[in-house]
């Protein structure tokens, strides 16, 4: 049985840090890896006997922009159950900095405690031949989740397990607590998804439900009302911008793209300028001609909140006609291949701001007049003047089952000026990894 609920939450106001994306998927996978603990800059770690030695990664600890000295570090196998048992743990040293060597081939979710903050965030591990270097993330206060179990399910199963005994764990992360007589709770978690799984002591079904948190958020229930059907959906998050780079994650195989024209599993930004005297500005501005840094990286911007978000204005020329527009695109993986969507139901993502946009979507397998793609769907909408999470049907945006299997981009479009705020974009659906297993 699978549920996903929207939270009715008690606590602080405050928005997440996720710190890179977390994927909520349904069956378990069990890895083996020996444990360390270590307080250096070289932390040594172990993959398990007789397996290739893999990665050493680092990463830097923080909290209130200064050294997260001692924070403990642990690093799990993003699907596993069986916590820090099948992985690896390092403490911070002075500094902040931790090192775990012999990572192998593998998606992880690696965490950082401190007295009563807390960070989690993915790992993708791709090779056994480089140093990965994570940066730098930020203790934020941590979560806690308790109450009455039967609060957690919707109104048809809760009275199942209003005296249910047994353990809840989460997927990828070292927490876990026993249920007894119905009640539980967990301090200490760290912010962003956190995938529940109810395991009943007398059943061998287990009910899993996957919780959206935010930083210091005290959590008892979930609205029923705001349950989804029991459709076995998954939420795969894209996009959130804490790492304030212009690739998704499911992009990161790629190599990061040279300019504006060159876009490759990432985001770009494009103004069309017509001469100094009719163009449409950005701001902030950005100089198209430096090789320094992406364009887009320049509208990534923090949000009040502490996180990142997209914040930019398009200001266009007042005499404006349809060549003119500015854009914002997701490509779905390499420049101009095609991944097949059409295992996505809907779209979701945090916008707010200003003027109106439209959702274009580009198979770039075909060509129109322009020679850069064929545009497939389009979906008009008006920016909410407060942060609003908006979810459109992927059939209302593509409405040809058949060119749902060849998408090579995903834009925002607009003609006129505005203002817009971005964040959070999820794919909803089923199988949604196969995307890129097409590759």
């Amino acid at each position: 049985m699978i549920f996903k609920k929207k939270l009715y939450i008690k606590g602080m106001e405050l928005k997440q840090n996720k710190n890179r994306r977390m994927l909520t998927l349904i069956a378990p996978i069990a890895i083996g890896f020996s444990l360390c603990a270590c307080g250096s800059d070289n932390v040594a770690g172990g993959g398990p006997s007789g397996t290739e030695a893999g990665n050493a990664i680092t990463a830097q600890i923080l909290i209130a922009n200064a050294p997260a000295a001692n924070a403990r570090v642990k690093l799990v196998e993003h699907n596993s159950l069986s916590g820090i048992e099948g992985g690896f743990t390092a403490i911070a040293n002075d500094n902040g900095f931790v090192t775990i060597e012999k990572v192998p081939v593998g998606n992880y979710t690696m965490e950082a405690t401190l007295n009563e903050s807390a960070v989690q965030w993915p790992v993708d591990i791709k090779d056994t031949v480089n140093e990965v270097n994570l940066g730098a993330h930020s203790l934020q206060k941590s979560v806690y989740i308790g109450g009455s179990v039967a609060n957690f399910f919707a109104d048809s199963i809760s009275e199942n397990f209003k005296n249910m005994t047994g353990v809840l764990k989460f997927r990828g992360l070292d927490h876990s607590a026993t249920i007894k007589d119905g009640k539980f709770e967990v301090k200490g978690l760290p912010a962003g998804m956190l995938n529940m799984v109810f395991i009943p002591a007398n059943a061998t079904d287990t009910v899993y439900v996957p919780v959206t948190t935010d930083a210091g958020d005290s959590i008892t229930t979930l609205k029923p009302q705001d349950s989804i059907p029991e459709n076995k959906n998954e939420t795969l998050l894209i996009e959130d911008f804490e790492d304030g780079d212009n690739l998704h994650l499911y992009g990161s195989d790629f190599k990061d793209p040279i300019n504006i024209f060159d876009p490759s599993g990432g985001w770009t930004l494009l103004a069309t300028n017509y001469g100094p005297n009719a163009k449409v500005n950005v701001y902030p501005e950005y100089n198209a001609s430096e090789n320094s840094g992406h364009p887009f990286l320049v509208v990534i911007q923090g949000d009040e909140n502490g996180g990142n978000e997209v914040n930019v204005n398009f200001d266009f020329p007042d005499s404006v006609d349809s060549g003119f527009v500015a854009i914002i695109t997701l490509y779905i993986g390499k420049q101009y291949a095609t991944y097949d969507l059409s295992s996505v139901d809907s779209i979701a993502f945090d916008a707010w701001g200003s003027g109106d946009a439209e959702i274009q979507i580009v198979d770039g397998s075909r060509k129109d007049i322009t020679g850069i793609g064929y545009t497939t769907g389009k979906y008009a909408f008006t920016l909410p003047k407060t942060k609003t999470n908006l979810k459109f049907a992927w059939a209302d945006i593509v409405p040809k089952a058949e060119d749902r299997k060849s998408v090579t981009s995903i834009s925002i479009v607009f003609h006129n000026d505005a203002k817009l705020h971005l964040d959070n974009l999820e794919f909803i659906g089923k199988d949604l990894l196969n995307i890129w297993k097409q590759q």
